[in-house]
């Protein structure tokens, strides 16, 4: 029974939460990411390699308040043609721009997901931008190379990931544009990579931004359902070894 409860424990923990995992990245001349974080927040306070959310638990996002985002840095050669926004998850043709290449570090936006009747209309500091189907949310990097990457890697042409996405951790900003306020738990720095795998440098860091008033979206439910089949196969497998032993 221990023994079932410990492979139990391993399966949920793997399968329900989002814990972090071990981001990559690739050579740059560039600042790198770490070194992003070490300039706006205590040094060390966030790794950028351990603390991100694995790959799929920052696919999809929903609102907790009205989110309020704010560019961060831009390192890439396509800072003045980068435009960022969000996208609706049951529909990313759906999307509302948020940054376009004109807006700087510092530029902070304030969105508003607002039902009304069988749509959700988005609005960017009280200006409408787009009609969703849902309140789901992903968010997305066009640029001029055409290639629009979202947080959703499964969406991505290429197959890559171009969004890690850190929590708050109760750090206070030190640096940047931020300087003076918490990272807060309902807060995340989401990392973009803007160019297309394979040739890509994976830094990173070529547009951060910081979103407030954000979570993200639970274990879906097929997420759930095979957590609950992994269970009833492990039961199954300790009742066979115990037949086979008798």
């Amino acid at each position: 029974m221990i023994a079932l409860r410990k492979l139990l424990a391993v399966l949920g923990v793997g399968l329900a939460c989002h814990a972090h995992a071990a981001c990559t990245f690739g050579t740059s001349s560039e600042p790198s990411l770490q070194n992003v974080f070490d300039s706006i927040l205590p040094a060390g306070t966030v790794s950028a390699t351990n603390d991100c959310l694995p790959d799929g638990s920052d696919a999809r996002w929903v609102a907790t308040g009205q989110p309020v985002v704010t560019i961060v840095i831009e390192l890439a050669g396509f800072a003045s043609q980068n435009a960022f926004g969000i996208y609706d998850a049951a529909d990313p043709t759906k999307r509302a721009t948020i940054f376009v290449g004109s807006d700087g570090v510092g530029t902070r936006d304030t969105v508003q997901i607002m039902q009304s009747g069988n749509h959700y209309s988005v609005m960017d500091n009280g200006v409408w931008a787009a009609n969703f189907t849902s309140s789901t949310f992903g968010f997305f990097l066009s640029t001029p190379q055409n290639n629009t990457f979202m947080s959703d890697t499964s969406l991505n042409s290429d197959g890559g990931d171009h969004m890690y996405a850190y929590r708050g951790n109760g750090a206070t900003f030190n640096g940047g544009t931020l300087a003076g306020t918490s990272f807060a738990a309902n807060m995340y720095l989401l990392a973009f990579e803007d160019l297309a795998f394979p040739n890509t440098d994976r830094d990173y860091q070529d547009f951060v931004a910081a979103a407030q008033f954000i979570a993200p979206v639970p274990l879906p439910a097929s997420g759930a359902l095979l957590f609950a089949t992994l269970v009833l196969l492990a039961r199954t497998r300790r009742r066979f070894l115990r037949q086979a032993h008798v």
